[in-house]
């Protein structure tokens, strides 16, 4: 299957961006490529469903220390994914060395402070709104309430940002002093000078000590606490009819997914550029001259966001991908009989902390899925600085809400069975 020029989460810098509008060789390739868009979309949301990590409980309570469903999901889909990219970089050399140039890219804008500054408001936004731009999408598809607001907040964070982008680059990204990982060691091992042919054992080891953390958790916090663990009894026939799975399947099964993007797409996984390219969208009203026009100006505001305008696939299939999350977890929803059942956040919290979410995003280039899932594994240096980051403000921010808020960080409306 030819590989179609796509974005990751993590976009390429503009320059590459902007020379990724070539076709595919084939209607059966283009085809292809957007059937397993719907397909890995679909996948994903559903399990995202069964973790009920989606829920407040299972996010605000993370960050807190008190549930580790977060946690748990979250390293089970590290650790395949490494598996994926190991494999990749043993398997398929080349591929590997090109899906590393596209985040390599993304280095040449990125310095320390801004994916940590950027980092740390995303995990902000994740505590505010007990969301990430992923998980927001399996919350829409459950049914949970006010989650529409968290959408909302993304895509003005998303427009916030991109009109901010230029003054952004002038005061936090270009001034003297800027640290900038060297072009030639924007990956961890090209920083430590680590043998290349060791690199795939690298990542692979990574996978397994993720997998190991993973289960250690489930020994220390077994999943079948019920129902301190979710906020829905597990009563079912089948698996597919099941409340809630362990997590660290749905996370292990997401993880796996990267063993169909990067072939079909070229890509890994990341949500946050799907919100972007929402924005981006009135563009498809203008000329692609007037885009060029736009893409390649200095000066003017929108540069930034006409850049992400969902003209061709690169920028095209994250929302087709984000939008069969939605479908994905409703199905597994109604299978479960678990639709409107988790109890959501008031419209402000969801939509500041969707604001924060997206806006931190793009300013560390990355979000929960791009920076934890893909880049990590990858062993780019700027996600090894942004997944710490992340957790440190959504732990921070946590503690703040749970001070402030007291019986009310965690929202009423479901009776736990």
């Amino acid at each position: 299957m030819p590989k179609i020029a796509a974005a990751t989460e993590m976009q390429p810098a503009d320059g590459d961006l902007k020379a990724q509008g070539a076709l595919p060789p084939s209607r059966a390739s283009l085809i292809a490529s957007y059937l397993m868009c719907v397909l890995c979309g679909t996948i994903w949301g559903f399990v995202f469903e069964k973790s009920r990590v989606f829920e407040v409980r299972s996010i605000r309570g993370q960050m807190v220390f008190e549930r580790w469903v977060m946690l748990k999901m979250f390293m089970g889909a590290m650790g395949l994914s490494a598996f994926a990219l190991s494999y990749t970089a043993l398997k398929k050399p080349q591929a590997f060395k090109e899906l590393r140039e596209k985040f390599k890219d993304e280095c040449d804008r990125s310095v320390i402070r801004a994916t940590a500054l950027g980092a740390f408001l995303l995990g902000v936004g994740m505590s505010l709104a007990s969301a990430c731009p992923g998980m927001v999408l399996a919350q829409i598809g459950a049914g949970q309430k006010n989650s529409l607001f968290t959408v909302a907040g993304g895509i003005f964070g998303g427009f916030l940002f991109g009109a901010l982008e230029p003054t952004i680059k002038s005061v936090l990204i270009q001034p003297p002093g800027s640290y900038v990982f060297p072009r030639e060691k924007r990956f961890v091992d090209e920083y430590l000078g680590v043998d290349p042919a060791k690199v795939p054992h690298a990542i692979f080891a990574l996978g397994v000590f993720a997998l190991c953390f993973s289960g250690f958790l489930e020994l220390v916090s077994p999943f079948d606490r019920i129902p301190e663990e979710t906020d829905v009894a597990n009563d079912c026939d089948n698996v597919f009819e099941c409340r809630s799975w362990a997590p660290s399947i749905p996370g292990a099964i997401l993880g796996s997914l990267q063993f169909l993007l990067i072939p079909f797409l070229g890509s890994c996984a990341g949500s946050a550029t799907a919100f972007q390219s929402l924005v981006a969208l009135p563009f498809l009203l203008t000329n692609d001259s007037k885009r060029k026009e736009l893409a390649n100006s200095d000066s003017s505001w929108l540069s930034y966001l006409v850049k992400y305008t969902p003209d061709r696939l690169a920028t095209q299939w994250q929302i087709i991908y984000c939008g069969f999350c939605c479908v994905g977890a409703y199905i597994s929803s109604t299978l479960s009989e678990t639709y409107g059942t988790s109890p959501g956040l008031s419209p402000i919290e969801c939509f500041i902390g969707g604001v924060l979410m997206l806006f931190g995003s793009r300013l560390a280039a990355g979000c929960t899925s791009g920076h934890g899932i893909s880049g990590f594994p990858m062993l780019l240096n700027t996600s090894w600085v942004a997944v710490p980051a992340m957790f440190g403000g959504g732990i921070v921010s946590a503690f703040l809400l749970k001070a402030i808020q007291g019986d009310d960080f965690y929202p009423a409306g479901v009776e736990l069975l």
